[in-house]
């Protein structure tokens, strides 16, 4: 499995662990509603920020700053939501896979 595909799925894990803490953390429908929104808000700051074709152009540092951001937020979130294992293993991914790649720019090895 190539390194783009692991970010792929690193993508997907970080923005469903933002329902998945809220629904765990807040009683019925209004966590699943947190959930939604903090996700939701999650994918436009990565397509904003972060994406191959991102309107905004941040220099490398930033972005991998906001991109670190986002990904402690949500292993924070889980941790809080009693899934401490899952926010840290997705972290180490994050970052495994963030310097194996060398940067946010290597899209394509």
């Amino acid at each position: 499995m190539g390194l783009i595909v692991v970010r792929f799925l690193l993508e997907l894990a970080l923005w469903s662990s933002f329902t998945i803490s809220c629904v765990r953390l807040i009683d019925g429908p209004l966590g699943w509603v947190v959930g939604a929104l903090l996700t939701s808000m999650s994918i436009a700051v990565w397509a904003v920020l972060l994406s191959p074709r991102r309107p905004v152009r941040l220099p490398v540092g930033a972005r991998v700053a906001v991109e670190l951001a986002l990904f402690i937020v949500a292993a924070s979130l889980l941790a809080a939501a009693g899934l401490a294992m899952a926010g840290a293993v997705l972290l180490v991914l994050e970052l495994l896979d963030l310097g194996l790649l060398q940067g946010p720019d290597k899209h394509a090895l």
